[in-house]
């Protein structure tokens, strides 16, 4: 039996001067094959609800639709599960985000390959996959978003509305996807509450553009982030090789700024939000020791950046060791 692959560590802070770090409680949860978590919320009764794969059909997995299924767990604010469900059809179905909505229920992205089970209308190949949960697991609705190429979602928020904003790539011109600038695309895609398409940017130039995160703005727009390798379309300053990319939006998905961070090696913004003097802080990793990136510890660095509500670096930090 393979060892479970899918942790959840709460750490809390111990007493004494130094203030070490102390677990509270950790859970193994999955089954007798390869289970693995991907994100994780806390909810609003101080529990948690953590979204990952499963392909499992024994210990803590029930349900399980064929090959990889996306798998939620529900816990309390012990650890103990609450409830499980897998989500998908007979294909793979790769789950990346999820997070709580305001009545209770839950949002969950990633990909999906099938076509049948909980999946209808996929488009072909591989399509972003967003599906609405209510408070104990049960689907409300669900969209297979994309064209005939490869889509995928990395990211999903509740927006400001009520509906719903996602970021992931696109590899597609057809079905859902207009705008298409060539190779990969940042795809960023609103929803209503329903979750009916409101609309959609193909964001990015000719080469590899990836979106990995997306935030709401406190003006109503959105903020977006990941790597980007183009020096055409959308992308006006890239440094080399890919960048962080980073690129406002505003609440209709109209760019009103876009930045290139990095150097000349690879350079890529896993995560972004706004903080509360209205700029943004992007986390993500750094190849480059040049450019804008400077105290590069050797090899790949995490990398963080804060920005001005402008998108102008206001201060970066390179962490980590020579490997």
């Amino acid at each position: 039996m393979r060892l479970l692959l899918l942790f959840f560590v709460v750490f809390g802070i111990c007493g004494g001067l130094l203030g070490q770090p102390g677990i509270q409680w950790q859970k193994t949860l999955g089954g007798s094959h390869y289970d693995s978590a991907y994100s994780i919320d806390q909810t609003n009764d101080n529990g948690y609800v953590t979204l990952g794969l499963s392909i499992s059909e024994n210990g803590d997995v029930v349900g399980n639709h064929g090959f990889i299924d996306f798998w939620v767990v529900k816990m309390d604010s012990t650890g103990s599960i609450q409830w499980k469900k897998s989500y998908g059809g007979s294909s793979n179905d790769w789950p990346y985000s999820i997070a709580q909505t305001t009545d209770g229920g839950f949002i969950a992205a990633g990909l999906t390959e099938s076509n049948d089970g909980d999946v209808s209308g996929n488009h072909g190949d591989k399509d972003m996959w967003i599906v609405k949960l209510d408070e104990n697991g049960t689907i409300e609705w669900q969209k297979a978003l994309g064209g005939s190429g490869w889509e995928e979602a990395w990211s999903v928020k509740q927006a400001a509305d009520g509906g719903y904003i996602a970021a992931g790539r696109t590899s597609s011109s057809d079905g859902d996807v207009t705008g298409f600038h060539g190779y990969l695309d940042y795809w960023v895609v609103k929803l209503s509450p329903s979750g009916d398409l409101e609309w959609q940017k193909a964001l990015g130039g000719s080469g590899l553009d990836l979106g990995y995160a997306i935030s709401p703005t406190n003006d109503g727009g959105y903020i977006v982030t990941g790597e980007a390798d183009s020096q055409d379309g959308d992308i006006e300053n890239n440094l080399g090789s890919a960048d962080y990319w980073v690129v406002k939006l505003n609440f209709e998905g109209k760019i009103l700024w876009e930045k290139s961070l990095g150097g000349t090696s690879l350079d890529r913004g896993n995560d972004i939000q706004q903080t509360r003097d209205g700029g943004y802080i992007a986390f993500g990793q750094a190849h480059s020791n040049n450019g804008e990136v400077t105290g590069n510890h050797g090899g790949n660095d995490c990398w963080v950046v804060k920005l001005t509500e402008a998108g102008e670096m206001e201060w970066q930090k390179t962490l980590g060791g020579s490997g």
